[in-house]
């Protein structure tokens, strides 16, 4: 290699029902608008999947950098942007949940029990 020019991306997972134009639009602003990232070749934002637990997109974008160390430092301070951004306009980055449906013809008991006493 000749130059230290190296393409990284950043992945983030939003609630379902988030605004997807919304999202592809913040992370645009927050990627190109921070110092480190080369404007070319221009950034690109997918929204990759309908995934298990999150809408899923992908930021990938050129960095110039002498190694792994300060490309993880320049993804970290993506990450915060980020994060602030979406808490900013109501974005919220989704987490592993489960919802479970009692398929039952009859009512179901449900009792609190302590412990001891």
């Amino acid at each position: 290699l000749r130059d230290q020019r190296i393409r990284t991306k950043v992945r983030v997972g939003v609630a379902y029902g988030s605004d997807t134009k919304l999202v592809s639009e913040l992370l645009e602003k927050v990627v190109t608008e921070n110092d480190l990232v080369l404007p070319q070749p221009t950034p690109e934002f997918i929204f990759e999947d309908f995934g298990d637990n999150a809408l899923i997109f992908d930021c990938y974008f050129w960095c110039d950098v002498a190694g792994e160390r300060f490309l993880r430092s320049i993804r970290s301070k993506i990450r915060h942007e980020i994060s602030a951004v979406f808490k900013e306009n109501g974005i919220v980055i989704a987490f592993p949940q489960r919802d479970i449906h009692f398929n039952s013809n009859n009512p179901i008991a449900i009792r609190v029990e302590t412990d001891g006493d």
